[in-house]
């Protein structure tokens, strides 16, 4: 289905049901080549909406038409009324049913195999989408006409805030698919539009030259004039008047007049909705800025695809810009601040949905491309390789196992149509990940794991939740029904043996289930040389270890020294890589990939190169070599980034995540601590909310004080900042009686926080008081 089918789709949809009947009766026309058709619908209509006429005489054709969602039932039941008709007034034994929604074609043939095979009635459903694709027809000019018609009375007609050629731009491209290089068919849409915009559609051959040489650089414009012109003349596209002009055939005028309307009709329900959504909400947002600040974000997401392409990794891909700056005019210009984010929410949804906007920045970067001497080498390599980090890998988990599970997380949904790529045969791609990253993979699932004693006592809500993505996915799933079992059994689900697992010190045993798992569903996994350990690669492992390291510190990232040795051993592998096999691809959430590969690869100029993708941008970018548009792929991409903009809360981690790594909570004392941390929260909350100042009531998921007191003493023993590791602290907490000292001290900071709005100077210190009377008692 292609960019315009899916818009028209889209718009019957959304009819209304006078709008609906009225289309509809056009389309019959078309569709059965007939002058006249009137309406019967009512009570004792008989089953029958529509009577068809040829010459005045009806034709005993069965028709019904309608809007109506829940439709699956009614239609089985009107087969009976169709088959009385058929049986006692020789109506045909060809049934229509024409429906503004989508149906679902199991159904559809569930339906039809029972009309065929209980009334001997051949059934045809015409849904949105069926409807839709007739419409791309000649025949059906006059259903195009009329829908437009119809969608023209309730769409506002706003002046436009865009040139006709960047409107037009993408769509003539692709009016224009079966020219192979890029430039040629970009020149072909220009001359077919400079055809379409004279007055009298006829143009001398210099007169093309001359436009050719002022719109384009380029260095032989009259080959290029022969040559399009011969192409069009032997496409149709054009015809000769004299010798040296020429003017659009009868056909290929209309094909253009149709691409034009579409495009206004699509420009003009896309304003219109916007315009609505502004009007929800107080304060004083202009239409012209807020289009401005979201063209802004979709053209620098499409410039990401050019620096690729042409290799220009010192350039800067600052789409985070642009969207802190549509943050900041909304902040601004709103008078609810709370409301900031669901507004972008709508106005990057509403993107997705009409694909308006993205078309334009699509069509300028085809022509920023125009002149890439690396285009069309770029879109010809074959066998491509991809690598998959971690966080994709556990995304692409949750889709492996809930595939058709309708979560709402941008993430999950992006995923969901990178899985359905990496499935599909017809791609040449190889897609791959690294021993590495599964022994992390294993590692996630294994504190994941360990997480299920503190959701069998029932205790994780008032821990606060957990950031645990595997466990936040289950709950959606039980939420929705889904699964009804327990999160230990979820995890059997998935064909984990957890009595395997508590053998399995090493997590070899999950290893080894992730290495089959990803195998079968067309992911390989690299086995990574020991680049840090072999003296003849050791240095460049360890500059590359070093300048990560840098980018990690410059960021505050609190991660694992683990974390930065895998993703050295990931760039090692790529630079090492074959280059005359593959170009290797990165898929990623991680930032300071970006950041490394433009700082290393300045200072090492002659290594290979590599690209780099953030996943949703990987599958509008393999859309954008189709010359297709994927809008819902680049909207879920930035709602994700945006998501990651509002983060209130940085830096401080879930109490039930920080407790499933530093303490058995199977156990006497892990027990003791979690019911402890839950009482000291109840306490708070229950303080807090009984203020009468009090504007918003704190709820169980947010972030409390004895959260950051918790994670404060973890990061405190784990960077040796005191007296005492990160393994003396663990090991106290496993003496049972060590319990109640740290729990006293818990709720002690946290009243004192709740009274003077910030922490003791010596807390940290306290705790260290603890473990010195219990390591001495040991």
């Amino acid at each position: 289905m292609n960019d315009y089918t899916k818009n028209i789709t889209r718009w019957i949809y959304g009819l209304t049901k006078d709008q609906f009947d009225e289309f509809i009766k056009v389309f019959i026309k078309d569709y059965f080549k007939v002058d006249t058709v009137s309406f019967t619908d009512g009570k004792s209509d008989g089953g029958i909406d529509m009577k068809i006429f040829i010459n005045r005489i009806a034709k005993k054709i069965p028709l019904q038409v309608t809007v109506d969602s829940n439709v699956y039932n009614k239609l089985e039941k009107d087969l009976v009324k169709i088959f009385n008709n058929i049986q006692k007034h020789q109506f045909s034994e060809n049934f229509y049913f024409f429906y503004s929604k989508g149906a679902s074609e199991e159904k559809v043939n569930n339906l039809q195999d029972i009309a065929k095979r209980e009334y001997s009635i051949s059934l045809e459903i015409f849904d949105n989408k069926l409807i839709a694709t007739y419409l791309e027809k000649p025949d059906f000019a006059a259903s195009r006409n009329k829908l437009r018609d119809i969608l023209g009375e309730f769409l506002n007609h706003e002046k436009t805030y865009f040139t006709e050629n960047d409107k037009l731009c993408f769509d003539l491209l692709n009016h224009n698919s079966d020219s192979l290089e890029l430039k040629e068919r970009f020149i072909n849409a220009f001359v077919l539009n400079a055809f379409f915009n004279c007055s009298n559609t006829i143009l001398s051959k210099s007169d093309i030259q001359e436009q050719l040489k002022n719109e384009f650089n380029l260095q032989n414009p009259e080959y290029y004039c022969n040559k399009i012109i011969d192409n069009l003349l032997v496409k149709h596209k054009i015809e000769k008047v004299d010798l040296y002009k020429y003017q659009l055939t009868e056909n290929e005028s209309n094909k253009l007049k149709s691409i034009k309307a579409d495009s206004d009709l699509l420009e003009r329900e896309f304003l219109t909705n916007l315009q609505s959504i502004i009007n929800n909400y107080d304060g004083n947002i202009e239409l012209k800025i807020i289009i401005d600040k979201i063209y802004n974000i979709f053209k620098k997401y499409k410039e990401i695809d050019l620096d690729e392409i042409n290799e220009a990794y010192e350039q800067e891909n600052g789409e985070n810009i642009e969207i802190q700056d549509l943050i900041s005019y909304v902040n601004e210009s709103l008078t609810d601040k709370t409301q900031i984010k669901n507004f972008i929410y709508e106005v990057i949804s509403l993107c997705s949905e009409n694909d308006f906007i993205i078309k334009i920045s699509a069509g300028k970067l085809y022509k920023d491309l125009i002149n890439s001497s690396e285009f069309d080498s770029y879109t010809r390599r074959q066998n491509k390789e991809v690598f998959l980090d971690t966080p994709v890998l556990l995304n692409l988990l949750m889709v492996m196992k809930e595939e058709d599970f309708e979560y709402d997380n941008y993430r999950f949904k992006v995923t969901k149509s990178l899985f359905s790529l990496i499935k599909n045969k017809e791609n040449n791609t190889i897609y791959n990940t690294i021993e590495p990253y599964v022994i992390e993979l294993a590692d996630y699932l294994n504190r994941t794991i360990k997480m299920i004693p503190i959701y069998d006592t029932g205790l994780l809500e008032k821990l606060g939740g957990t950031s645990n993505e595997l466990l936040n996915f289950f709950l959606k799933v039980k939420e929705k029904k889904l699964f009804d079992g327990s999160f230990r059994s979820y995890i059997e689900d998935f064909g984990i043996s957890l009595n395997m697992v508590q053998k399995d010190d090493k997590n070899d045993y999950l290893q080894q289930f992730l290495i089959q798992l990803l195998k079968v569903n067309e992911i390989n996994i690299d086995v990574v040389h020991k680049y840090d350990t072999d003296y003849k690669t050791r240095s460049d492992f360890q500059r590359i270890s070093k300048t990560l390291g840098e980018i990690y510190s410059r960021n505050e990232s609190n991660r694992k020294a683990r974390s930065l040795k895998f993703d050295s051993l990931l760039f090692m592998h790529i630079y090492d890589l074959d280059i005359d096999l593959i170009d290797p691809i990165v898929i990623t959430w991680d930032n300071t990939f970006k950041e490394f590969r433009k700082e290393y690869q300045l200072r090492n100029p002659s290594l290979r190169y590599w690209h780099l993708f953030k996943p949703g941008k990987y599958l509008d970018h393999t859309s954008l070599l189709n010359f297709k548009i994927n809008s819902s792929a680049i909207s879920n991409e930035i709602l994700s980034m945006i998501d990651t903009e509002f983060e209130v809360v940085r830096g401080v981690k879930k109490l039930s995540d920080i407790l499933t790594s530093i303490i058995d909570l199977k156990s006497a004392s892990g027990t003791k601590l979690s019911r402890g941390l839950a009482e000291i929260r109840d306490t708070y909350i229950y303080e807090i909310n009984k203020e009468d100042s009090i504007k918003t009531e704190v709820e169980y998921s947010d972030s409390q004080p004895v959260d950051e007191i918790v994670s404060n003493i973890y990061d405190y023993y784990n960077r040796k900042e005191g007296s005492y590791s990160l393994d003396n602290f663990t090991s106290i907490l496993q003496i049972e009686d060590a319990i109640p000292a740290i729990l006293l001290l818990l709720g002690e900071e946290s009243s004192f926080f709740m009274r003077h709005g910030k922490y003791s100077d010596n807390y940290k210190k306290k705790f260290d008081g603890v473990i010195k009377s219990y390591l001495v008692v040991e």
